[in-house]
């Protein structure tokens, strides 16, 4: 398939990801390139974003790693909502529809909270067709003791040593 990509948008879309003055979660380098939208309806984290041709593939689809992508930030977003930050330890996706234009919203839900938390998410189309399908496991990350500050100023004198 021999098509081509909107370069003024593609630029745009760069320069957007690139101008942000911070890395944060809601606000990062990815989430700026793929115009990610984040909220937080009830218990769950939705990712939205609208299709642009630079996200395809070459068969002028969404490229299957930028809705992983979306995918995984909603249920990443979702787990540091309700209990800080983790990490993926496994994600399988089953990709049921190529999305090739319009918005796509992923929404990310715990099936199992704790030290270890099971997830889902879905990809679906505006009209509510489902796109892809995710679950994941994830594992909360533990602040390292030095980058909790000590409630007690004695303590402070006997981790410094």
């Amino acid at each position: 398939m021999t098509r081509k990509i909107d370069i003024d948008q593609a630029r745009a879309a760069f320069a957007r990801a690139v101008g942000g003055e911070r890395e944060v979660f809601g606000d990062f380098f990815l989430t700026r390139l793929f115009g990610l939208e984040i909220t937080y309806p009830q218990d769950a984290c939705e990712v939205a974003f609208d299709v642009q041709d630079f996200m395809f593939n070459p068969q002028g689809s969404v490229h299957g790693g930028v809705l992983a992508t979306a995918l995984d930030i909603s249920m990443g977003h979702l787990i540091h909502h309700h209990a800080g930050p983790g990490t993926t330890l496994e994600m399988k996706i089953q990709y049921l529809a190529p999305p090739r234009s319009g918005r796509v919203t992923c929404r990310g839900e715990a099936l199992r909270r704790g030290g270890t938390w099971f997830l889902r998410a879905e990809a679906r189309a505006e009209g509510g067709e489902l796109l892809a399908y995710a679950t994941s496991t994830w594992k909360l990350l533990k602040t390292a003791p030095k980058a909790v500050p000590p409630k007690d100023p004695a303590a402070a004198a006997t981790t410094a040593t």
